[in-house]
């Protein structure tokens, strides 16, 4: 006599039969050595009073290896998402400074059982720099047919504090603004960027402009 199987049954089957396929599967991946490679930023630590002003190379080349079971678990829990490097200045004499920073598999240690088998480029070339602050002054450039430099200008702040690379921040003798049109009299404008390792201590400045007017005198003699 044939017997119904219920749909609780039917369940149950259904439930048994994927965790048995989840076993035979983790078992089969997990008998495997994988390699992956993965392409991560890097990034170079320094004490406070110093920067890297410049670096050949922003990211690195990983390879990763480790069986199956071990892989997914790197990837599910903390996958590498940085490689970090902390930059000893104090070998240096004299900034700017040229060095060389090498990055080998005992630098990186992703968690688990997973290892690093490889790291491309394994040497990286930075110029190191003190990071150090002046006060510039405030330099307007317009955009109307009058050139700043011809008009009548009160600026507000008259000068800001300017920090960075010192190679960079020496070579400056101002901080200009946008391009900005004062034909009016009135303008706040903000000052043009020469660079995300450059930082201001003001983000705009309020500009004040006296424009003459000049009014044509006719049908006096001698003129």
């Amino acid at each position: 006599m044939k017997t119904e199987i219920t749909s609780t049954e039917r369940v149950s089957r259904l439930v048994l039969a994927l965790l048995v396929g989840t076993l035979i599967w983790g078992a089969a991946i997990d008998s495997e050595v994988f390699s992956v490679e993965v392409k991560l930023p890097l990034y170079l630590e320094t004490e406070d009073s110093f920067t890297v002003s410049g670096i050949s190379e922003d990211s690195v080349t990983v390879r990763l290896s480790g069986s199956g079971l071990e892989m997914l678990k790197h990837q599910i829990g903390s996958p590498l998402t940085l490689i970090t490097r902390t930059v000893q200045t104090g070998v240096y004499s004299s900034f700017p400074a040229n060095g060389l920073i090498e990055l080998g598999v005992s630098d990186i240690h992703p968690q688990g059982a997973v290892v690093v088998s490889r790291v491309v480029p394994d040497l990286i070339s930075c110029t190191v720099d003190t990071v150090i602050s002046r006060e510039l002054p405030v330099s307007v450039l317009s955009s109307s047919a009058i050139p700043g430099r011809f008009q009548l200008l009160s600026v507000e702040p008259v000068s800001i504090t300017v920090t960075g690379p010192s190679s960079m921040v020496l070579r400056m003798d101002s901080v200009a603004t946008e391009p900005v049109d004062i034909s009016s009299g009135y303008a706040t404008t903000s000052l043009a960027s020469i660079g995300d390792m450059v930082a201001y201590s003001e983000g705009s400045v309020d500009i004040h402009a006296f424009v003459p007017v000049v009014c044509a005198l006719a049908g006096q003699a001698g003129y």
